[in-house]
């Protein structure tokens, strides 16, 4: 008797003759199923951009805008090109303390990481939360082949670094001047949580290999996570931790981190100096503590309102009007954003020209 095969959507399903068994195996047609994105998921950006807004309509309601376009109008150029050489000297610092971290594992080439680590800026720039993090690490990943869960783990390390210097500048600025109550809150806020994180992140690393085999016999076996293999990925990033196992390679992450935040307070310096104030170093410290801990907080692209409040806020402590508080916020937030990503599109623009990736490697893991 002829054998007819019939396919379903569901599975397939054979008639053939009582004589013929049923050994052997034939390929099915799938149907996949329609993919929704959980309305949740936009949760965290609708809060952000909520956050924003509100930031933006308590200044605009409190702050005399004619008097703060004035204080832009008198700003000192000079001040502020010297500046943004600075931006760009903090942004090759940048490029060579990610290369020492992702060592001796796997090697950058510096341009690769100057080129991810600007892509990297334009995108926190336009799109809210820190989406640019996950694509310089995948930008990297497909220009020098470096696993991206081994390149997020050496961010996540650099924000480790970065969280740890803002909180001793800020240690250091309570033995100089007296901290307004919002500003010893949010330090001691983030201190706790800094710490439980960091502690955390050290423990897992110390218990690598157990955890990734924990992960590998109960998560990796689960339908949704098959494909993924979170093990892989919880290995990578937590390997990343081993270039901190080497002196030298600690030696030059606190080095890189200590000359990148002064290269930070010299930026914000200048900017009060553009601006005609007449603080001092500790005012610039102040607000680049304020500002960085603050960005931290959800908000809109580029953290809109939210580092322009706290710059006002911060400044308020020195006796800085508000409308040239929020002059000098507008300034310098344009100056940065606005450098870090006209030089991060013409990256990606001439890596896309040139073939080094496509658009869609800016999203995509590598193992």
């Amino acid at each position: 008797m002829r054998r007819i095969l019939v396919r379903t959507a569901s599975k397939p399903v054979r008639m053939c003759s009582p004589d013929q068994s049923f050994a052997g195996t034939v390929p099915t047609m799938t149907v996949a199923e329609p993919k929704t994105r959980s309305s949740g998921s936009y949760k965290p950006t609708l809060i952000g951009i909520g956050i924003s807004l509100g930031c933006i309509g308590i200044l605009a309601g409190t702050v005399d805008v004619h008097q703060t376009i004035k204080a832009l109008r008198d700003v000192d150029p000079y001040p502020l090109f010297v500046s943004v050489v600075l931006t760009a000297i903090t942004v090759a610092c940048r490029a060579l303390r990610w290369q020492a971290l992702l060592r001796p594992e796997s090697r950058s080439g510096f341009w690769s990481a100057v080129e991810a680590t600007l892509i990297g800026y334009l995108f926190i720039a336009v799109l809210p939360g820190r989406v640019g993090e996950i694509t310089r690490a995948a930008v990297l990943g497909r220009t020098e082949n470096v696993p991206t869960g081994r390149a997020v783990g050496t961010i996540i390390i650099e924000k480790i670094f970065d969280i740890a210097a803002l909180l001793i500048m800020l240690g250091v600025l309570s033995l100089i001047i007296p901290l307004p109550v919002w500003a010893r809150t949010a330090g001691l806020s983030v201190t706790a949580v800094f710490a439980v994180l960091t502690v955390g992140f050290l423990v897992a690393t110390s218990v690598r290999q157990r955890l990734v085999g924990w992960i590998q016999a109960r998560l990796d076996p689960l339908p949704v996570l098959r494909r993924c293999r979170p093990s892989r990925l919880a290995n990578e990033l937590l390997r990343a931790a081993n270039s901190l196992s080497s002196g030298n390679l600690l030696a030059v992450q606190v080095a890189a981190s200590t000359v990148l935040w002064l290269l930070a307070i010299c930026q914000v310096y200048l900017g009060t100096l553009a601006f005609h104030l007449n603080t001092g170093w500790d005012a610039a410290t102040f607000v680049l503590v304020a500002t960085n801990l603050g960005m931290t907080i959800p908000s809109a692209p580029a953290s809109l309102g939210v580092y322009h409040g706290i710059t006002v806020l911060a400044l308020d402590v020195f006796n800085v009007t508000a409308p040239t508080a929020l002059g000098l916020a507008v300034g310098m937030h344009a100056l940065g954003f606005g450098t870090l990503s006209l030089a991060g599109a013409l990256c990606l623009v001439r890596g896309l020209l040139l073939g080094r990736f496509a658009i869609v490697d800016l999203w995509k893991w590598r193992a």
